[in-house]
């Protein structure tokens, strides 16, 4: 599998080192965190599945609403994936 990094947002650095030192990811933007994310997965490809998740805003409500994207190879990865995360969360 050969994934793409996405093109670096400006200003990334910076708010790397702010998040990273203050371990404190408000100090980062959307686009840096899926710039990350891509970054890291170009040097190690996903294996089995792969989750991408965020809080959106509904239109008609302004509730807020949970938004996915994922993949799997087999039943029940994404599921299984899903359960590791919260765990280390």
């Amino acid at each position: 599998m050969t994934l793409r990094a996405l093109p670096k947002p400006d200003g990334f650095e910076l708010r790397e080192k702010r998040a990273d030192k203050a371990c404190d990811g408000r100090k980062w933007l959307p686009e840096d965190a899926l710039y990350d994310a891509s970054r890291q997965m170009h040097d190690d490809p996903p294996v089995g599945a792969m989750i991408v998740a965020w809080y959106a805003r509904n239109e008609e409500s302004g509730n807020v609403v949970l938004k996915y994207r994922c993949w799997h190879e087999h039943d029940r990865q994404t599921m299984a994936l899903a359960a590791d995360l919260v765990r280390d969360l």
